[in-house]
């Protein structure tokens, strides 16, 4: 009996060496979920909030979302000099001259303020107010403390940025010595970029702060090789766009930069500059009677077009004739009469039950909108932030319009429009082309997917009918009519659940990308 036991419990053993390899290989096993998502263009570093050092001296990674196994960790990327790493920074000046876009530099606020929570770490903004109330939108979502007036948070004019950078005594958390300003976020560097070289060189070895430059049209490389090249020869620069093609377009540019044989950008270390993509997804306060929250029986009526009404830059020529084209063909489905009135106008059919469909413009400038279509189109201009945001938010659906070429927003430039509607939780009509360029929104449950051989009011009328019969297929593309099923079987409502794990997802990440900043990752 004692022979015959001795086998069992040698491979009761060897079994268990097996299991144990197998868990410890799991543990230090990075999580490819984690990669797919990384929106660093510069380091292989994973998702990451905080740092643990471990007795060995190496640094461990904990993610930001722990998975199934509470006690997995991440080993940081080979190759990583752990003895020369910057301490972490602590005093961040934001500053922009420029007046349009407050959500983009408040967002980056919002996140450095939320990973910035000690008593001797600060945020500051100089800038020359918020106008069109954007400050109440930042107010009632909480996220910046406008009147705080102290020394963590506080708003200080444009004006005031240099000599605060140049100053050591603005904190009192270093004793004798004083603590500075470590890193310096511009949304315009032309105007400080000579003053703050000149601190930057004035400060000793060990109390150099970081220029971080938040951008966001890649095809725009005059200001890197007029301003950026005396920070880049330094490795004094960070780049912060709010899309991914934009971080790659720049990334593009710094390589053919840095590849150029002339001097001094031969010489200037264009390569080696990082990018990193922080989203520009800010927390609006919720407006309770939105309606694509609580949709009426007679299906999508609302679609809009955000931005500035200019036709270089979405085709708002091509969106009427569309629409035009498609309410001379079937009126009743759009909601209308199918005669036009005696001054040439499409009316509203009051006696069909359905809501008459209506496209609205959003945004600054003009356009003429065609006397056919005066009572389907209407244009909402010079709106305060409130406001805007508010009737973004009553929206059913939101429509993108780029242009062909639409400067840039597919290739090389960021468009307002995308983050807005995540912010505002409704969904875009979106094809393949726009979730490839911006693949932080490449997700069905915030969008609406378009075939491209359809055109935008096409899918609009698809949706309101649930039917694609009024879409032409001459080829009888077996491809086609599968997406057009996909498409109208998704519907056109997504719920607010479903932006609220995205939003929350982006969120997460660009605390990863403000944690790397801090520490010169």
């Amino acid at each position: 009996m004692t022979q015959i036991a001795r086998p069992r419990v040698s491979l009761a053993i060897v079994v268990l060496l097996f299991g144990t390899f197998f868990l410890v290989l799991h543990i230090f096993t990075e999580d490819p979920h984690l990669d797919k998502h990384s929106n660093s263009y510069q380091t292989d570093a994973h998702a990451i909030r905080k740092g643990a050092t471990a007795t060995d001296g190496s640094l461990f990674h904990i993610p930001w979302h722990f998975p199934s196994n509470p006690f997995r960790t991440y080993i940081t990327p080979k190759g990583a000099n752990l003895t020369q790493r910057h301490p972490p920074r602590r005093h961040v000046a934001i500053a922009t001259d420029f007046g349009p876009h407050f959500e983009v530099y408040m967002t980056v606020a919002w996140t450095m303020t939320k990973m910035l929570t000690g008593p001797t770490e600060s945020v500051h903004l100089y800038i020359n107010g918020l106008g069109e109330n954007y400050g109440e939108i930042v107010e009632r979502s909480g996220m910046y403390n406008l009147t705080a007036g102290g020394s963590r948070q506080g708003l200080k004019k444009p004006e005031a940025l240099v000599g605060d950078v140049l100053s050591n005594t603005l904190f009192d958390d270093d004793g004798d010595i004083g603590a500075q300003i470590d890193m310096v976020v511009l949304g315009t560097m032309k105007r400080w970029s000579a003053d703050l070289l000149k601190i930057w060189e004035a400060r000793p070895a060990g109390q150099k702060f970081q220029l971080v430059c938040i951008v966001h049209n890649g095809g725009d490389r005059g200001w890197m090789s007029e301003y950026a090249i005396e920070w880049v020869a330094r490795d004094a620069l960070r780049l912060l766009p709010m899309s991914e093609h934009v971080a790659s377009r720049f990334v593009r540019e710094l390589r053919g930069l840095a590849d150029w044989t002339a001097e001094p950008f031969y010489s200037s270390l264009f390569e080696y500059v990082k990018v990193d993509v922080h989203y520009c997804i800010a927390p609006l306060p919720p407006v309770p009677s939105s309606k694509h929250m609580f949709p009426g029986k007679n299906g999508l009526a609302n679609a809009a077009i955000l931005g500035n009404l200019q036709q270089g830059r979405r085709n708002y020529d091509g969106t009427f004739e569309d629409l035009t084209k498609s309410l001379t063909e079937d009126a009743p489905a759009w909601g209308y009469l199918p005669k036009l009135s005696a001054g040439g106008s499409f009316e509203p059919d009051s006696s069909s039950g359905l809501t008459p469909f209506k496209l609205h413009l959003i945004g600054g400038g003009s356009h003429p909108i065609p006397e056919v279509l005066k009572n389907v189109v209407t244009h909402h201009k010079s709106l305060p932030y409130p406001e805007y945001y508010a009737l973004v938010q009553s929206m059913d659906v939101i429509l993108p319009a780029f242009a062909e070429g639409g400067g840039g927003y597919f290739e090389s430039q960021g468009s307002s429009a995308i983050h807005a509607f995540v912010m505002s939780n409704v969904p875009m009509l979106a094809t393949r082309r726009l979730r490839d360029a911006y693949r932080y929104v490449d997700d069905d449950r915030i969008v609406i997917p378009r075939p491209m051989a359809v055109t935008e009011m096409q899918a609009i009328l698809a949706l309101r009918t649930n039917s694609a019969k009024n879409i032409p297929n001459p080829h009888n593309s077996t491809r086609l009519a599968r997406d057009l099923d996909q498409m109208i079987s998704l519907g056109w409502r997504r719920p607010m659940s479903n932006f609220m794990e995205v939003k929350t997802r982006l969120w997460d990440k660009n605390e990863e990308v403000v944690w790397r900043l801090m520490r010169d990752l």
